[in-house]
């Protein structure tokens, strides 16, 4: 082995170790032990400048493929990222100039995290340092416009980018779209396709073909929405299936769900419901009512009898309830399921 690649080796394993190492320098009490196991990778990334003995870039690199295990192991289990937010701004503070960790980082923040404010707040970290780049003020602008719902400052981002050099026609065509106010579904559908057609990560090309096929499931319920209206218009009552929606002539076929399901109508409030969506919604509901009830288990010593219960001790001011499904609730384990009712679409 040269001098060089010695060095080289060396230098590798001093920064693995003091990524490791410098961990233990942080408060973790707020965590629980394997979310402490995991920060260790990422003390802060001030406290790693002074300690990466001039090679800030190597570790940042290092820390990226830590990140992306990091985020590829939650995404195939829990898909709960407490660190998210944490990691990238460490690897960006170690290299400001890292733009595909600000861009990434802040897709994760959005989509997978559920922080918008996080994600914005990261790219305009990006745009501080790397000033004339298009990506992350046209970032800004989607982040701005899909998620925040505000158009003027969409608008706004979006032509800040298409003044920077190398900015495609895209990006001035988009600035226009926004000025305009048009649809927002037009103009959503029209970001998605274009990361979709752009990106070279695979998750985000995911990310969009889903945000694509979920744009489509909610145009097809609010057509049939509009099917069945014309049916108590011209009947009295609403239809008690779709599928009468056919035999009215309003309907050539009931269209399947874009995620392979079936849309229905619930019965209880008449509206048209796709089993697709009403799964994702049961699945975070489900989540976010079992985490009450562990809460009341550790303070109270067992899970309530029924649900109320997690009202009653104020965890909650009313259940959570799941258009289209039955609860039931397991006292014993503190499990809660929601029950797809399809009554009479199967």
């Amino acid at each position: 082995m040269n001098k060089q690649a010695m060095i080289s080796l060396a230098v590798l394993l001093v920064a693995g170790s003091l990524i490791y190492a410098l961990g233990a320098t942080l408060n973790f009490h707020r965590y629980s032990d394997d979310v402490v196991e995991e920060m260790m990778y990422f003390p802060s990334g001030h406290l790693l400048e002074v300690a990466s003995l001039g090679y800030e870039t190597l570790v940042a690199d290092l820390l990226w493929l830590r990140g992306i295990q990091y985020y590829g192991q939650h995404r195939r289990t829990d898909r709960s990222y407490p660190l998210a937010e944490h990691v990238f701004s460490t690897i960006t503070d170690l290299d400001p100039l890292f733009v595909g960790a600000y861009r990434f980082g802040a897709f994760v923040l959005t989509q997978d995290v559920g922080q918008p404010i996080a994600g914005i707040r990261l790219i305009k970290k990006g745009m501080l340092h790397n000033p004339g780049r298009w990506q992350l003020p046209f970032d800004l602008g989607f982040l701005y416009f899909i998620e925040m719902d505000d158009h003027a400052s969409a608008a706004h981002f979006f032509r800040f980018a298409s003044w920077q050099d190398n900015a495609p026609e895209l990006v001035k065509r988009f600035s226009a779209f926004a000025y305009r106010k048009a649809g927002k579904t037009t103009i959503a559908k029209a970001l998605w396709e274009e990361i979709q057609r752009s990106s070279t990560n695979n998750v985000m090309k995911e990310t969009a073909d889903y945000a694509l096929k979920s744009i489509l499931r909610d145009e097809l319920a609010d057509s049939l929405a509009v099917r069945v209206e014309r049916f108590r218009s011209s009947t009295g009552r609403p239809p008690r299936t779709l599928t009468e929606l056919v035999g009215a002539g309003l309907l050539r076929s009931v269209p399947p769900d874009p995620f392979g399901g079936e849309y229905f109508m619930d019965s209880e409030t008449g509206t048209v419901l796709s089993t697709s969506a009403v799964s994702e919604k049961a699945g975070h509901t489900k989540r976010y009512v079992e985490k009450l009830l562990r809460r009341y288990c550790s303070q109270e010593g067992d899970y309530p009898r029924s649900l109320t219960g997690l009202e009653d001790a104020g965890f909650v001011e009313s259940i959570p309830r799941v258009p289209g499904t039955d609860t039931e609730y397991d006292p014993e384990t503190g499990t809660v399921d929601y029950v797809l009712i399809v009554a009479g679409e199967q």
